[in-house]
């Protein structure tokens, strides 16, 4: 029996645990060597003394409390408890003390063991502190993520998420979500599935609804998730709201696609504006050498009619095209519509029109013509909008100062702008035709109506203002266009109209134009007018015969497009053989951009073509009559 006590002393001896036995006096009859390294104590030093012989006496008074709970009660008492160890460092024990009974069933002391779980502890907080990490990450995270469970229910999701879908944390929890468009379902389950399969899937633009019930365009991105033995836990799914990004990205297709039909554009305009040119020179030139009957002057009259309205023409293709504003001016747009709005409201008394002008509105800067075509143009397109609705047909025109913001529109840059707003209750657009309302040659119109450049030359001249415009519609509700002009601060010129009369002349005039039928017209003009010309087809000639007749040559009129060297070129070129070189610059396109920049260097005058000789006469009348 005594060697059975000692096997068993030295078995309990080898236990980690701390181990002890006192009775109810608090006197130590048992206890085992893991116990006596944490008193710092040998264990006869321990065995037959008295708990607070052994401890310190915080510590014996802690614990003789915690042993009369145990007497008295006659229950197990377990706590983790922080005890300070003989090496000097604090330890954390899971200690449960147990009442100890005689064969009668008497309490006759406590046992204790006390099992380290330091270790433990401190994983525990490096795992908490882990996730903590994760859970911080995921709450920073700007885009909107949400965690599913193996049954697609909703275990967490990001304030990102909240913020951009509109559901709070209580609302979706432990439920599956709804969000997911009819629509939308096929390349859904596909992710789903291909999820479950254990793969990763990213970038899937798809649609998903919001709270409220709006549709919002997501790139999504997501995969499975396991726990520490491999298991699947369930999925992690990231949904980028990418609505600005693909409206931006259309806009910027838009503009792209516009500017390159402008350029096309540009170029038809200016081998128009040179038949025209041409047509409108040889009618000065009989009108030059005959006395019309007035038969034929009336026919003449109408001839040059004609060719008006093709330069008006002219004008809608370079307000498409790039650099393609005309004559600017300062302009208070209130006028504008006012004025426009009493030409269109003389023909169109079946409409109700309303307007809202700012009283404090800003001036812009702009080509008047071109602003009366976009208004009427607009005006007419809601006229005909408002034909199926023969109820109340309604205009409304509004002009505000608007500030535009970094973000507010990809085609403009942050400053002030007017903003006029063209709204009709009429039969309204669908999605489809809204997205192309301002494409070159598209129209709702039936083949018999007009039809032609339409909204897209609109939008090419606000564009060329450095503006923009806008449509917003719906089926049956009406349309809504926005137009945006930079403002100016700066005063509107008063100008007065003059009625000019040929002036004639005898000096020497170097005639620079690589259309051939302007350059003979434009010769024959000159000849009439008294002037002796030399005309050139090219650049490179026009500077050899400068070099060599430089001194007798007294106006050189350049043309501004040309093939291999260009007006600009040309312009330099002359400079550089004499600073005082006197040069009138003719053009399609108007006294912008590039024909800027060569005024500035010093050029002469400017003609915009078609010109009539009575123009072109004062022109040069007044270069060369300069010093």
């Amino acid at each position: 029996m005594q060697n059975q006590n000692q096997t068993l002393l030295k078995l309990i001896d080898t236990i980690p645990d701390l181990i002890f036995y006192r009775d109810l006096d608090g006197t130590y009859q048992a206890c085992n060597q893991a116990y006596a390294n944490y008193t710092g104590r040998p264990i006869s030093k321990i065995i037959g003394h008295k708990l607070h012989d052994v401890l310190d006496k915080e510590e014996a008074d802690n614990y003789q409390e915690l042993d009369r709970i145990v007497i008295e009660s006659g229950k197990p008492h377990q706590a983790d408890m922080w005890l300070q160890h003989s090496d000097g460092n604090p330890h954390l024990y899971d200690s449960v003390r147990t009442p100890l009974r005689d064969c009668q069933d008497r309490i006759t002391g406590v046992a204790g063991i006390c099992r380290d779980i330091t270790e433990r502890e401190n994983l525990r907080k490096l795992a908490e502190a882990e996730d903590y990490k994760y859970l911080a990450v995921l709450k920073v995270n700007p885009n909107p993520i949400v965690i599913y469970n193996m049954q697609g229910e909703v275990d967490y999701a990001n304030p990102a998420f909240i913020k951009t879908f509109g559901w709070t944390m209580e609302e979706i929890k432990d439920r599956k979500m709804d969000f997911v468009p009819e629509e939308n379902w096929p390349e859904t389950l596909e992710m789903i599935n291909r999820a479950k399969q254990g793969e990763s899937f990213s970038n899937i633009e798809s649609l998903r609804l919001t709270k409220k019930g709006d549709k919002i365009t997501v790139s999504i991105s997501g995969a499975m998730y396991r726990d520490v033995d491999g298991n699947l836990q369930g999925s992690v799914i990231t949904l980028i709201d990418t609505t600005l990004q693909k409206k931006l990205e259309n806009q910027l297709q838009q503009a792209q696609k516009m500017e390159a039909v402008g350029t096309l554009a540009g170029g038809i305009a200016h081998d128009f504006n040179n038949l025209l040119t041409a047509i409108q020179g040889h009618i000065s030139i009989i009108q030059l050498k005959t006395d019309l009957e007035p038969f034929l002057e009336k026919k003449f009259s109408r001839i040059e009619k004609i060719i008006a309205r093709g330069a008006n023409l002219t004008k809608q293709l370079l307000g498409f095209a790039r650099g393609g504003k005309y004559q600017v001016e300062i302009l208070d747009l209130n006028q504008v519509v006012s004025d426009s709005l009493e030409l269109f409201a003389r023909t169109h008394k079946d409409l109700t029109i309303n307007t809202n002008p700012a009283h404090d509105l800003k001036r812009v800067e702009a080509d008047h013509g071109q602003i009366d075509q976009v208004l009427l143009n607009l005006y007419v397109n809601a006229w005909q909008a408002l034909q199926s609705n023969r109820k109340s047909t309604r205009l409304t025109i509004e002009t505000s100062n608007f500030e535009v913001g970094h973000l507010h529109h990809l085609e403009l840059v942050p400053g002030n702008y007017i903003r006029i707003s063209i709204s009709d209750n009429g039969c309204g657009m669908n999605k489809e035709t809204l997205k192309r309302i301002f494409e070159p040659f598209f129209s709702t119109k039936q083949r018999d109506q007009s039809s032609g450049l339409g909204l897209s030359s609109v939008y090419g001249i606000i564009r060329n203002h450095g503006g923009t415009i806008t449509a917003y519609s719906e089926m049956g509700s009406g349309s809504t266009f926005n137009i945006f002009l930079p403002a100016v601060d700066k005063v509107a010129k008063k100008t007065e109209k003059n009625n000019l009369k040929v002036v004639t002349g005898n000096k020497t005039i170097l005639l620079v134009d690589d259309e051939a039928i302007v350059r003979e017209v434009n010769r024959e003009i000159l000849s009439e007018l008294g002037y002796q010309v030399i005309d050139i087809c090219n650049g490179r000639q026009a500077l050899e015969i400068y070099r060599e007749k430089g001194n007798e040559i007294d106006l050189v009129i350049l043309d501004m497009i040309m093939p291999e060297m260009n007006g600009a070129e040309v312009f330099s070129k002359l400079k550089e053989l004499n600073p005082k070189v006197k040069v009138l610059l003719a053009s399609g396109y108007s006294v912008e951009g590039q024909a800027a920049k060569i005024m500035d260097q010093g050029c002469s005058g400017f003609i915009q073509k078609p010109f009539t000789v009575e123009l072109l006469s004062n022109k040069i009348n007044k270069i060369l009559m300069a010093k």
